[in-house]
């Protein structure tokens, strides 16, 4: 298979849950100019084709509304779109002629049902006899300063109520444009740190470090790491309800911690109870816990797939590189109390290694960094899969618990 990437970018609500993944191909970040139109198409096209035939959109967007910038072809032809229209919105890009072929076109996309959001709007005006059609109007804030981006919004939402804030870098534009009355969110903040400083963690926060101390210390025996874990009873619960799961597919029923260290081992229990524990961070989107999930999988599948050893290693270094994401801390303050092994550590803070290398794959796999998704000498298919497997793994395991 020739091109398989599919890259996802997640779209939030006010309340920080995800609505819908908006899908790109290796190319479509790039696709803003008439002169690229063939590249636009086929990028559109290739999206099209791998998410709902070759990889299956479930496993890309799950539930949630796929959102797929519309090629200009399209718009001007009769041609039929392979698409199911109750859960995809099509996004018309910015870079298009309008022309009565065009707004017709619109026109009979949403008469057969489909949804239609307008991008770059306030960049591209000449989009404004297309915007009475679209459900969704997209913002680019990311040229405009507060005061620009407040009037437009107020005008904005008088004639289109509902409103997309794309090109969000931090958590303080995220609340400036939610206090607006801005629906929907679309960018990088959430998979950026929001680095509290001068206050100690909170008393769940300091539950997990201490927890996360314990389990990743060499000296740690196994009949403590049995005793903290059992003595969490929240956590306890959600460590056997998972291995008694049908994601584990075990035939004898796994009744105790110690159970369970003796069938998984006490790194792999270590691991799952880490996990566990970052899940109990119930003040943090979903997302960013799934983001910790994604990385940790993907570093791991990553290593397996170059014939990597200790793959457990690749686990932990992706896991640990949200919890500045999950404890509002820089990542050196938060590790540098654990007693984790050097070349982990080096990895974490200075993407040193191979573990390194591997975290910034997948980082670039999260981000569509199309030019830093690579690792060892794997094919472009190997890395797509990596990454595919690793969103499967994570929902599953979020189902599971």
């Amino acid at each position: 298979m020739a091109e398989i990437f599919v890259g996802r970018q997640p779209i939030y609500d006010r309340d920080l849950d995800i609505y819908a993944y908006e899908l790109m191909s290796r190319s479509s970040r790039t696709d803003q100019t008439r002169a690229d139109q063939a590249d636009a198409d086929k990028a559109t096209s290739r999206v099209i084709i791998n998410a709902f035939l070759e990889i299956g959109i479930d496993k890309l967007v799950g539930k949630n509304i796929a959102f797929i910038k519309l090629a200009e072809r399209f718009l001007n032809s009769k041609e039929e779109l392979p698409l199911p229209s109750d859960n995809v919105i099509l996004k018309i890009p910015g870079y298009i002629e309008v022309t009565d072929s065009t707004i017709e076109g619109a026109r009979q996309l949403t008469k057969a049902g489909y949804k239609l959001a307008i991008d770059d709007y306030l960049q591209h005006p000449k989009l404004q006899p297309l915007a009475s059609m679209a459900c969704m109007i997209d913002l680019n804030i990311e040229a405009l300063d507060r005061p620009s981006l407040q009037a437009h919004i107020k005008i904005l939402k008088k004639l289109h109520p509902v409103l997309l804030a794309d090109h969000v870098k931090t958590h303080d534009e995220y609340d400036f444009c939610r206090d607006l009355g801005v629906d929907y969110f679309q960018g990088y903040f959430l998979s950026r740190p929001r680095i509290i400083e001068g206050e100690s963690l909170a008393a769940n926060q300091m539950t997990v470090m201490n927890l996360l101390a314990t389990l990743h210390n060499s000296e740690t025996d196994t009949d403590t790491i049995d005793d903290v874990i059992s003595k969490d009873v929240s956590l306890s619960y959600k460590i056997l309800k998972l291995i008694n799961s049908a994601f584990f597919a075990r035939s004898n029923k796994i009744d105790s911690i110690h159970h369970a260290i003796v069938m998984l081992g006490r790194k792999q229990l270590c691991t799952w109870a880490s996990m566990m524990a970052l899940t109990s961070m119930d003040d943090k989107p979903d997302e960013q816990v799934r983001n910790a999930m994604i990385r940790a999988k993907s570093c791991e599948l990553l290593a397996s797939k170059a014939g990597h050893k200790n793959l457990d290693s690749y686990f932990t270094v992706g896991m640990f590189s949200a919890l500045d994401l999950l404890m509002d801390r820089s990542l050196e303050e938060l590790i540098t109390p654990l007693p984790l092994a050097d070349n982990i550590i080096a990895a974490l803070l200075n993407r040193e290694g191979d573990l390194g290398d591997a975290l910034n794959c997948a980082l670039a796999q999260e981000t569509a960094d199309w030019l830093n998704i690579r690792f060892a000498d794997l094919s472009d298919e190997d890395l797509s899969d990596a990454n595919i497997e690793a969103i499967n793994w994570a929902e599953e395991v979020l189902t599971a618990i």
